[in-house]
């Protein structure tokens, strides 16, 4: 699988394609290449029978193949090209009190290693606090050239 397949295939059937990963890490890359495609419908069909026809069985077990395909690094880059967030968003909003949620007013902040804390103050119940930013280079992804057209930048 590349690149390429793996993007239009997480944009044109996000459900096959989360399926196809989650039985991927589920079975394993072993088991799943030594297994055949009637112990893998079974196994399948056991979980999902009520949501899914054969053919959307069938599609998820040639997604988690095409997954097997591809080493971990591989996947998690091309889930990042995708856009694909692998954390869960921050508990806090930023620039929010979290106890009112009122506007916060900024003062001092400090660096510290890869991270940045912002001291506030509450705009409306005058709570005060500090937030903390991580400030790490992941990657770039959703590349526009100047004319606004997405650019495949592993070409």
């Amino acid at each position: 699988m590349e690149y390429q397949d793996f993007e239009k295939f997480y944009r044109t059937d996000p459900v096959t394609f989360h399926l196809g990963m989650e039985l991927l890490e589920g079975r394993g890359r072993d088991a799943l290449s030594a297994s055949t495609d009637q112990a893998l419908c079974s196994a399948v069909t056991k979980k999902l029978s009520e949501l899914l026809t054969a053919d959307k069985i069938l599609a998820v077990i040639k997604a988690a193949r095409d997954f097997a395909g591809l080493s971990a690094v591989e996947r998690l880059s091309y889930a990042a090209r995708c856009g694909i967030r692998l954390e869960d968003d921050p508990v806090d909003e930023p620039e929010v009190c979290p106890l009112c949620g009122g506007s916060l007013r900024y003062g001092e902040y400090e660096m510290m290693d890869e991270s940045r804390i912002q001291n506030w103050t509450c705009e409306k119940c005058g709570a005060t606090g500090k937030e903390a930013y991580r400030m790490e280079f992941d990657c770039h992804y959703h590349v526009r050239n100047g004319k606004g057209d997405l650019v495949d930048r592993q070409k």
